[in-house]
């Protein structure tokens, strides 16, 4: 199905009435005003177009900001200044969020990338932003395409269900880009009234933990499922829910409509599949989707935490359906079956999809939906390209992303040898934050440790917002790869004509004449080989940047990372040098040395141009360009 384009202007003075559509692949911007027309259009909505790219500008200080970094999990309200695309506000609540991905950036040792939260209210409760009472700021862990969630929240948005906001956000902190993340409209009173009207406060707002199955357990509080706004006494709303849920008679409606909203269950529930979000209720995880139920205990499902979709998250792998006679298996998010959308746990587990969809109208329904998002992803290809040219340029210019720029350009890209099944890692979940992973032993320049006296903590140079321990691994497989993929598998489910696989080279190659090479360079130190296993060297804007404390190291310097001024201090022999991320002057014995790029961070290592290592070491430098080598000497 097409939906009609639209655009939305509205100030904050007067908003009287919306025209209700939403944004196609390919759109530049969609308002986003509730679908049955019951909702009331914000002025704050003018923020939250899909292509739009803000800054967000946050005066912080310093003693709250360092307690922020140096206990994340804490998650504790500081007060702010902000100013958001232009519109200032004092006294705001300014505090990190998440769960795993929260307490797996705390476990690096090399990166302070955090979500965040902006509560605009959370001092004065008659304040907001254009109406705006809280708003996210996602890190992109684990999506270097910067692009998972904003897609899904578009598609869902483009058959008429009830989602969050989306923009993109240049975050700044004290005056300093801390990164390019996603913007998202929380899930609170102003998403409530926006979409359920003035009598939101009447209801009731429920939050998900892991293993929220809705299972109807005789006497359960149902811990897992937390009141987030308003009172439901005893939680009786949420138990009559449940229990009707369950009690629905096989292949029978039962009492279910007067106690579910089936349409955005359905929605939920075929996104999930389409897109291959098995992070969700669809997974084994039973959790990232809240639960609104309005005064008369109907309840409506809020979609909510998309950054592992597109098979971003692969959910436990193959097994059987689960279903007695049936010879169908769900190996991976490419193929699971949409008759059993389910990946890592039993349709008889998760009732909320089993029940319904053995009702033979809400099953017709929901492959209608399936079918609608399936148009969806036939545009998809154009779309990531057009979203691709929007937010590349500070894609590149993110200090602190969790990814090189070659990762993003690569995990937008068709690949026919790509991993179109894998997810994370090639099928590996989160970390749970607690375990750092083994670095390689017995190489040279692998980045040993370094120890601040100050704390007593070991920390590896790279930058306080770095790129992050590992991450290079837990990246998301291609977006684009398993997208096209996906769409011809639901093609043939479908019974619809099947789009043909993109026609790629796979060969390598090399571009002698802009000066770029895409073999892998190799350094090598009076004859030595410099291994590098976080962060290869590269080649950008012309300029071959090499990982410094490597070779630092390998020279015997002793190097150490501030984590407050973001440098790196090497100490060799008689000369200390200096180097701030994002500067292009080092200091060498405190006397200034330009070099001709600044700093930069990549895969949590810091990198510089060759250049410094001439000027600043003192080595004489080689570049063989056809070979892609960088031969070190010292003098």
């Amino acid at each position: 199905m097409n939906s009609l384009l639209r655009k939305f202007a509205v100030t904050a003075l007067s908003v009287t009435m919306v025209t209700s559509s939403y944004g196609l692949p390919g759109s530049s911007g969609a308002a986003y005003a509730a679908a049955e027309g019951t909702g009331v259009a914000q002025a704050y909505e003018s923020l939250f177009q899909t292509d739009n790219v803000i800054d967000v500008k946050v005066t912080i200080d310093d003693a709250d900001w360092k307690s922020m970094l140096e206990s994340p999990l804490d998650k504790d309200y500081k007060k702010v200044s902000v100013e958001v695309d232009g519109h200032k506000l004092d006294n705001v609540g300014f505090s990190t969020k998440g769960n795993l991905t929260l307490k797996a950036v705390a476990s690096m040792d090399d990166s302070d990338r955090y979500s965040f939260r902006l509560k605009f209210d959370k001092y004065d409760k008659t304040q907001t932003l254009l109406g705006l009472d809280k708003m996210v700021l996602n890190n992109n862990y684990a999506d270097p395409s910067y692009m998972r969630e904003v897609l899904h929240y578009e598609a869902l948005r483009s058959i008429g269900m009830d989602v969050p906001m989306t923009n993109y956000v240049n975050l700044y902190v004290n005056g300093e880009l801390v990164g390019f993340y996603t913007g998202i409209e929380a899930v609170d009173d102003s998403y409530l009234e926006r979409n359920y009207g003035d009598d939101y406060k009447d209801g009731v707002l429920y939050d998900t933990e892991e293993k929220s199955y809705l299972q109807y357990e005789e006497g359960s509080d149902y811990s897992t499922i937390t009141e987030d706004l308003g009172t439901d006494d005893n939680k009786t709303k949420l138990k009559n829910f449940i229990k009707t849920l369950n009690d629905m008679p096989e292949g029978e409606k039962g009492d279910i409509e007067s106690v579910l909203d089936v349409d955005s269950a359905l929605q939920y529930i075929a996104g999930n599949v389409v897109f291959g979000n098995y992070d969700s209720y669809n997974g084994d995880k039973g959790h990232n989707y809240m639960l609104y139920s309005d005064a008369n205990g109907k309840f409506t499902v809020v979609p909510w935490d998309f950054n592992m979709s597109f098979n971003g998250y692969s959910g436990g792998g193959g097994r059987g359906t689960g279903t007695a006679g049936s010879t169908t298996t769900n190996t991976n998010a490419t193929n699971v079956s949409i008759d059993q959308p389910v990946l890592g746990i039993s349709m008889e587990s998760v009732p909320m999809i089993n029940n319904l969809l053995k009702v033979p109208e809400y099953k017709e329904k929901y492959l209608s939906y399936v079918n609608e998002l399936t148009d969806y992803l036939e545009g998809i290809q154009d779309r990531i390209t057009g979203l691709a040219n929007v937010i590349r340029p500070d894609v590149e210019a993110d200090p602190t992303k969790f990814y090189t720029t070659e990762q993003f350009e690569s995990n937008i890209a068709y690949s026919a040898n790509g991993d179109a099944a894998g997810g994370m890692g090639e099928g590996m979940t989160p970390p749970d934050g607690t375990t750092p992973q083994a670095r390689p032993e017995g190489t040279v320049g692998t980045g040993a440790t370094d120890t601040t006296a100050e704390t007593g903590n070991t920390q590896r140079p790279g930058g306080n917002f770095g790129g992050g321990q590992g991450m290079g691994s837990m990246a998301a497989g291609s977006l684009t790869t398993f997208a096209l993929n996906r769409l011809a598998n639901l093609q043939e489910q479908l019974g619809r004509e099947v789009t043909p696989l993109p026609e790629t080279s796979e060969n390598t190659s090399t571009d002698t004449s802009s000066g770029t090479t895409d073999k892998t360079i190799s350094v090598t130190l009076d004859g030595r080989t410099i291994a590098f296993p976080d962060q290869d060297p590269l080649q950008e804007s012309g300029r071959v940047m090499v990982p410094v404390n490597a070779i630092l190291e390998a020279l015997g310097a002793e190097v150490t990372w501030d984590k407050t001024a973001k440098t790196v201090t090497a100490v060799l022999n008689d000369r200390k040098f200096v180097l701030k991320i994002g500067s292009s002057t080092a200091t060498v014995n405190g006397t200034p040395l330009e070099i001709d790029a600044p700093a930069i961070i990549k895969s949590s290592r810091t990198l510089v141009p060759v250049r410094f290592i001439s000027e600043g070491l003192g080595l004489t430098v080689d570049w063989n360009q056809s070979a892609a080598q960088v031969r070190l000497t010292s003098k």
